[in-house]
């Protein structure tokens, strides 16, 4: 409740800012990805699953693994925070992406980026 606790205005509003916490999107915003999305940001996600298996799982810690793994490719951090965010969420809003992953866990968070890879390919 805490991370969206700001974005609502109604009770009825804890649903649509929080579900994804509790559920996979069943959609995602497929055409905001499409509109940023590169082969290079492919790799970075490709790579962000394979190098984060290890990592303690916080929100300090993804965040930290993700400007590494941007700096190595030589990739903008803020480039790749909408696809990650539309990956994790489905669309461009909802608190912090790091936070998110956090808290719906590493094997939620590969899925959602596997599954959002793969549409990616496809639009």
């Amino acid at each position: 409740l805490e991370l969206v606790k700001d974005r609502c205005t109604f009770l009825s509003d804890f649903y649509d800012q929080s579900f994804f916490f509790f559920k996979t999107p069943e959609n995602i915003d497929s055409a905001s990805l499409k509109n940023k999305w590169t082969d290079n940001k492919k790799i970075f996600f490709e790579t962000f699953i394979k190098e984060t298996e290890g990592i303690e799982w916080t929100a300090e810690a993804l965040e930290q693994s993700f400007k590494d793994i941007a700096a190595k490719q030589q990739l903008k951090t803020g480039d790749l925070m909408l696809p990650f965010r539309i990956m994790l969420v489905g669309s461009k809003f909802g608190p912090g992406v790091f936070q998110i992953a956090a808290m719906i866990g590493r094997e939620e968070t590969y899925k959602r980026v596997s599954v959002a890879l793969r549409v990616a390919e496809i639009a």
